[in-house]
């Protein structure tokens, strides 16, 4: 299944994007400096396909992955030796070490650490807690072994060179750094000693974060050369078609710097080359290939945040059924002598969406139903026990594609109490979820289907009370509330489309835990009209429990340490409106009817509608 574009931003919403490391994510670095290349011929190339376009290490004017990846969060990748640029990355750095006097390199060429060093020191030692952080590096320590180490010496050095990039990494985070992606090496690709090289390096680079507790995004950026490999023509990329890019006599790596549509020192291939090949050069990646690699790491970014929707969507059936619930023990309450039973059942549906017009930040719309039949007991004057068994469905829509849908079955018992003026409801509920997950994750022209199950519960206790006043046929007065929930959704493993060759972008999830206190105050009118009694609540809701939550992930395609994500955050504060009827249709049975909303909650609308009938078992 193919689409024509991405990604409208969805996940953890961030105020800055910040770049480190090399010609990967560079995104223009050079262009504003010279590149001071210990080739001379590279030098006088370079300054004349500047002017033609060039600069960048890809089909220019396309974007890189780091452009890309921060214009899905609405920011932007400016170099840092640009006015207000927040990408430190520098083609050809390697992680520590400078490249002076190293033969064949850039030697303007800023160390990865460097960078980190630089940028904190512009900023008072302080690192951005609300900035994405990309770290793109690791590529010319490997190059740089091969190419002028002994091979006894090799491995050793690309270890420390890991080992460099993890103490610069742990520095940003004790800094304040909290959301940083760290991408691997392709190590499936190239000569057995290539492979061996990046191998060891990503486990070091790896390894050493998650033993030095630095809660970073792995992304996976070999299984995404495998993918591609695997299946070119699926994203759009001509089978075997080699660099979109001419390479010029005396460059023999990297050219793709040089690349533009009409630059003289190197062009497309064909026209359309930047679409429809997937390598640039003999190492960097086409404009199609960058968008693929940030679709990808975009993806593990947001994704936490999606499934966070799981644990969120209970906590809003839940207190629509209290809400049922509330409407029919009140007509219970209404036509009773002790002894007497009364049965009913009540169903509706809603309308919900999770939404914000804040960058980055994912969303959900869907109707979910739901029905409750309830039986109840007057167990003495004013005072009824009864229990009531529901059903609800909802299939939610994500807003990046795909959908979850989820089950709920609840058993409840509540007791209620109708004096003179005071009133009282209690009901304690239990039940059971099932979740069907379908999440779509855009990457380049297709749409990467990724599902899985899961099953959760949902306990509640929830209380209402209020006083009225009464003046001929109106009742009135205000009203107090509490409902209580713990929501446990079970951890579980997605499947994608690539999992004959070890997967893509399917990924494991932990288990989820949400708890909620929301607390109503509010008041209520009813007016008796013979048959008719039309009735109104307004309610001011609140919840106590903080919704700053994580939800963690971890990837399948490769052994890496588990990552935590923001789970979606909805507003703290809101109203509840129902307005409605119940109407005598027999001397023993009463219908009802009402519309409910919340109105004013952050990032969160719903509006439905309920409708019941209570009978009176043995009314005389």
């Amino acid at each position: 299944m193919t689409a024509a574009g991405c990604c409208s931003a969805a996940g953890q919403s961030f105020s800055q994007f910040v770049g480190f490391g090399d010609s990967t994510i560079d995104s223009g670095w050079y262009r504003n400096a010279a590149p001071n290349s210990t080739n001379p011929v590279y030098n006088a190339d370079f300054a004349i396909a500047v002017t033609q376009g060039g600069g960048k290490a890809t089909t220019n004017p396309g974007l890189v992955s780091s452009e890309f990846l921060a214009s899905y969060f609405n920011l932007t990748t400016a170099p840092a030796n640009q006015p207000g640029g927040t990408n430190y990355a520098t083609g050809d750095a390697r992680n520590a070490q400078s490249n002076i006097g190293v033969p064949n390199s850039l030697q303007g060429a800023v160390p990865t650490v460097t960078q980190i060093n630089n940028y904190l020191a512009a900023h008072n030692g302080i690192a951005n807690p609300t900035g994405l952080y990309l770290i793109g590096s690791g590529g010319n320590d490997i190059s740089f072994a091969l190419g002028n180490l002994p091979a006894a010496a090799q491995s050793p050095y690309v270890v420390t060179a890991a080992n460099d990039l993890v103490g610069g990494i742990v520095q940003l985070q004790v800094a304040g750094a909290r959301f940083i992606v760290v991408p691997d090496q392709p190590q499936s690709f190239g000569a057995a000693n290539v492979q061996a090289l990046r191998s060891t390096y990503d486990d070091d680079l790896w390894g050493g974060l998650a033993a030095a507790h630095v809660n970073f995004i792995p992304a996976d950026v070999n299984a995404v050369f495998k993918a591609v490999a695997a299946n070119p023509s699926t994203f759009g990329f001509i089978p075997g078609g080699g660099p979109a890019c001419t390479q010029p006599a005396s460059i023999p790596s990297g050219w793709a710097i040089f690349c533009a549509p009409t630059s003289t020192i190197s062009t497309l291939v064909s026209p359309d080359a930047a679409q429809t090949h997937f390598f640039a050069d003999d190492v960097h990646l086409t404009t199609a290939g960058q968008k693929i690699i940030a679709d990808y790491e975009y993806s593990l970014i947001v994704a936490p945040s999606e499934i966070s929707l799981l644990a969120e969507l209970p906590v809003k059936t839940r207190a629509t059924m209290v809400e049922a619930m509330y409407a029919e023990i009140a007509l219970s309450q209404e036509q009773r002598k002790v002894g007497s039973f009364n049965a009913w059942i009540s169903g509706g549906a809603a309308a919900l969406r999770v939404d914000s017009s804040a960058p980055g930040l994912p969303g959900d719309s869907g109707t979910p139903l739901g029905v409750t039949v309830g039986l109840d007991y007057a167990v003495a004057p004013g005072w009824l026990v009864g229990g009531a068994f529901s059903a609800g469905y909802a299939s939610q829509a994500f807003s990046l594609g795909g959908n979850f849908s989820q089950d709920e079955y609840t058993l409840s018992a509540y007791a209620a109490f109708r004096g003179r003026s005071t009133w009282a409801n209690f009901i304690g509920s239990a039940g059971v979820l099932d979740d069907k997950v379908n999440r779509v994750v855009p990457i380049g022209i297709t749409m990467q289907s990724n599902t899985g199950s899961t099953s959760g519960s949902n306990f509640s206790f929830a209380a209402e009370g209020g006083y009225d006043f009464r003046s001929g046929i109106v009742t009135h007065g205000p009203l107090a509330g509490v409902l209580l929930q713990h929501i446990d959704i079970d951890g579980y493993t997605e499947t994608d489309s690539f999992a004959a060759i070890g997967g893509l972008t399917a990924l494991s999830f932990a288990r989820q835990t949400r708890n909620s206190a929301v607390t109503e105050f509010g008041y209520q009118a009813r007016v008796e009209l013979d048959a008719w009694t039309p009735f109104a609540k307004l309610a001011w809701n609140h919840e106590l429990v903080s919704p700053n939550r994580l939800v963690t992930a971890t990837l399948t395609t490769i052994s890496a340490r588990s990552y935590s994500m923001p789970a979606l955050e909805l507003g703290t504060d809101w109203a509840t409106l129902s307005a409605g009827t119940s109407m005598r249709i027999r001397r023993n049975i009463t219908g009802s009817a009402m519309v409910l909303g919340e109105l004013g909650q952050d990032k969160e609308t719903s509006y439905g509608g309920q409708a019941g009938i209570n009978v009176a078992l043995d009314w005389q």
